[in-house]
């Protein structure tokens, strides 16, 4: 049984190694070890025999190093061994579960996330929840950054440029497939009040995206 979970562990801390800037790393390894790791959870309603899904979004930093996380994690966010975290590892805990395939989850740990100004290494966690489907989730990231100085949002934001637009272009499909008839106008819906308030998105013209 011990090997059994060492060895999901490790396969864990395999998936997101890369999810964090590599000075993090012996951060993210406490953290993986002392996660609950499943090795089935229910999610959309297909049983899932995995830990992370195979699908990652990878962002650039400042520094120039790229960090890549998994779409979904499909683990419980409860601790199988209690640790006392320090700050940074629980900026790393809640960044993982952002990524939850629970959506009460997520916005739980995203919320966490907001409660301070992050570091540059959790942007991208916080930017890649505004391209999806939950509304609410959204809202809350909007109330949250309600009066910041979010220059650094937008900058994160010019680096990744392509990736950027392509999650804009995902903000709006999840509009038209969920919330047109609810937002029948697109200039009123949550998603896009965050991409040009506060992630610097302009459209001039032919031109799609102006900084």
């Amino acid at each position: 049984m011990r090997f059994f979970f060492q060895t999901k562990r490790y396969q864990l801390f395999h998936g997101l190694r890369k999810a964090f800037p590599k000075e993090l790393e012996s951060d993210v390894k406490i953290v993986c070890h002392a996660l609950t790791v499943k090795r089935k959870v229910h999610s959309e309603e297909l049983y899932i025999d995995a830990l992370c899904s195979n699908e990652f979004s990878e962002w650039q930093l400042f520094s120039g190093e790229k960090i890549k996380f998994p779409y979904r994690i499909y683990i419980s966010d409860t601790l199988f061994f209690p640790i006392e975290m320090t700050e940074r590892q629980r900026l790393i805990y809640h960044c993982i579960f952002s990524r939850s395939s629970d959506g009460y989850i997520r916005q739980k740990h995203l919320e966490a996330l907001l409660d301070s100004e992050p570091p540059e290494w959790v942007l991208p966690y916080i930017i890649k929840l505004c391209d999806e489907y939950v509304k609410e989730i959204l809202e809350t990231v909007y109330e949250k950054l309600n009066g910041r100085n979010c220059e650094i949002y937008k900058a994160l934001c010019a680096l990744n440029f392509d990736y950027f637009t392509l999650g804009h272009c995902r903000m709006i499909s999840y509009w038209n497939e969920y919330y047109r008839n609810a937002c029948y106008r697109y200039k009123d819906y949550i998603g896009k009040k965050l991409y040009e308030e506060y992630f610097g998105y302009r459209k001039t013209g032919q031109k799609s995206i102006q900084f």
